[in-house]
């Protein structure tokens, strides 16, 4: 009997496994969680320690997986978009132990003239370091050139920072700041580079009648050499004091177009030819204007600042205006004035440039006396220090600096025929950088039929030459029209050799150039994003852990994961264990049958 049964069971696996036999159940399974450093070379080692900890109880991948029950970023930075992780996402952040400083933002002007002052503006973030000291340094090619220290007030703190250098010459100036708190085991640094040339602004003086005030900033204006200055001062209806080759009127753009800023003394006497012009300069041309009062009154000027209505005030005083920093004019740099006008409501969209001292003990104390606003793609700026121009002693006030310094930021913003920007103009071998190209003419002008877009045809190249050697081009980058008539983009890659290069656009009738500078060991300002990730992470169903409170992760994984039964299909006849019973029934009935002798 027991031969028979060992006989039986070892042909009914034989059976079993022919028939391969299948079964549907409904099971639960382990989550599949993706572990993601977000910097692998710094955060690699905490995401390792993630995940020999997870492992006991999910099935870890470290690497993004579309198809995971959940993801745990590793660092203290939200992932790019293109690496979307799967949902609930958590945050490990590194633990700080002592003083961490780090440099949010570096921001620098792309393109200055030469023997100008520079201005860096850096925002560091410091935490753990209440009362030390931070240190900002910049440093131009490794030559310390402005440092700047600031004591720490509390125990999280943003301090801004404004620097500044003047270039000893034309070319590009890359430029590293660098902060440092006492007590800190790593500083930080960012690094940007500067186009530096000899640049020189064409500026036209238009006076409808003449002005004090626009003569005496004039005087200021041709006594500085990056300005080349035309003028026109009508004295009456037929006649006019020129300097230059000025347009007689202002109301012919192809005349307005060369000129990079238009001052008007006395705007109140302008026409409404005048006005237009201006409008269409401001508009097609993408230039600045400077409207110089010396006096309050209305007039067709007011089709371009949209004032409602003066306000002012008149007395002995000189009374004290400071810029507001929202131009290239220094601190320092002070006006004085005891005659005042300024809007009563300043115009939607407009800033203060300049205002009257908070101290000033009337209704004149704190009020926008210079202003500006944007009138399409150009710059309007408004003054009404009507008598500024009898406080020009140095004493008194920086008359003569304040209107180089507003007048250059003007000019300097005036729209060029081919505007050339690079997203990056520092990289490493072999990075790429986005070449964007704006052509003006093109771009600013205004569609015959609202209804219909303007046909356009253009063109445009661009060629990437090593510094020095202009003519030899490198690479060809293709550019694609953008967003809108006139815009074209591409990107370009760093060569391999580290060294300066520059990509020049050409136009039909215009060019542009800007520099390129290959380095290793490029840094670059990155903002301190720890509160960003714990709402990115918090709108995802997940938060954020330090990692010294790694414990509570798998338990907050369990809670946010819902693990769902899944139906299975699988094979029970294809394991391999069957053939360990299936070897002994055989083996078994083999040896019963030899003891009892049968063959």
């Amino acid at each position: 009997m027991t031969r028979r049964l060992l006989r039986a069971l070892a042909i009914a696996i034989a059976l079993a496994g022919a028939a391969d036999p299948t079964v549907t159940s409904s099971r639960t399974t382990r989550p599949v969680v993706a572990v993601v450093a977000a910097a692998p070379r710094r955060d690699g080692p905490l995401a390792e320690r993630v995940a020999r900890g997870l492992a006991k109880e999910f099935t870890v991948i470290s690497a993004p997986f579309a198809d995971a029950d959940g993801t745990i970023i590793v660092g203290d930075h939200v992932p790019l978009p293109a690496d979307a992780p799967a949902s609930p996402v958590f945050a490990v952040l590194p633990d700080r132990d002592g003083p961490v400083v780090t440099l949010e933002a570096v921001s620098a002007p792309a393109r200055t003239p030469s023997a100008a002052s520079v201005p860096v503006v850096a925002v560091a973030r410091v935490t753990g370091a209440r009362g030390r000291a931070l240190d900002i340094t910049l440093r131009l090619r490794g030559l310390v050139v402005a440092r700047l220290a600031r004591t720490v007030v509390t125990d999280d703190e943003r301090i801004p920072v404004s620097l500044s250098f003047v270039p000893a010459g034309p070319g590009p100036a890359p430029l590293r700041v660098t902060a440092t708190v006492a007590g800190a085991r790593d500083s930080a640094a960012a690094d940007v580079l500067i186009d530096v040339r000899d640049m020189r602004w064409a500026v036209l003086f238009f006076d409808p009648r003449p002005s004090w005030m626009s003569t005496f900033v004039r005087r200021a204006i041709e006594r500085d050499s990056r300005f080349i200055v035309t003028s026109r001062v009508a004295t009456s209806r037929r006649a006019s004091t020129d300097a230059g080759q000025p347009p007689a009127a202002l109301d012919d753009l192809a005349a307005l177009a060369p000129f990079d800023a238009i001052i008007v003394g006395a705007p109140e006497a302008l026409g409404t030819g005048g006005v237009a012009g201006l409008d269409a300069y401001l508009r097609r041309r993408g230039g600045g204007v400077v409207l110089l009062f010396d006096r309050r009154a209305g007039g067709a000027y007011e089709r371009l600042t949209e004032m409602i209505a003066w306000a002012g005030r008149a007395g002995d005083r000189g009374v004290a205006i400071a810029s507001t920093g929202t131009t290239g004019v220094t601190d320092s740099a002070a006006l004085r004035a005891s005659e005042l006008a300024w809007p009563s409501t300043l115009p939607a969209g407009a800033e203060p440039v300049a205002r009257t001292a908070p101290a000033s003990g009337d209704s004149a104390a704190g009020q926008p006396v210079i202003w500006r606003s944007a009138v399409g793609a150009g710059l309007l700026v408004v003054s009404g220090a009507l008598d500024a121009w009898r406080y020009r002693d140095r004493s008194a006030s920086a008359f003569d600096e304040y209107w180089r310094g507003l007048i250059a930021d003007v000019a300097s913003a005036s729209t060029p025929p081919v505007a050339l920007a690079l997203s990056s103009t520092l990289l490493e071998p072999g990075e790429r950088t986005d070449v964007i190209v704006t052509l003006r003419d093109l771009a600013l002008r205004p569609p015959p039929d609202a209804a219909r877009p303007l046909p356009v045809r253009a063109s445009v190249s661009a060629v990437l030459e090593r510094a020095g050697e202009p003519g030899r081009p490198l690479a060809s980058v293709r550019l694609w029209p953008g967003a809108g008539i006139g815009r074209f983009q591409g990107s370009v890659q760093a060569p391999a050799a580290p060294g300066a290069y520059r990509v020049v656009v050409a136009s039909e009738s215009d060019h542009a150039d800007a520099p390129l500078m290959v380095t290793s060991g490029v840094t670059r300002a990155t903002p301190d994003a720890r509160d960003l990730l714990a709402a990115w992470v918090s709108a995802r169903g997940g938060r954020a852990l330090p990692a010294s409170a790694l414990a509570e992760l798998p338990e907050a994984l369990h809670h946010a994961i819902r693990a769902t039964p899944r139906r299975e299909t699988w094979y029970p006849m294809r394991l391999a264990w069957w053939i360990i019973p299936f070897a002994l029934a055989l083996s078994g009935e083999w040896w019963l049958r030899r003891r009892r002798g049968l063959t």
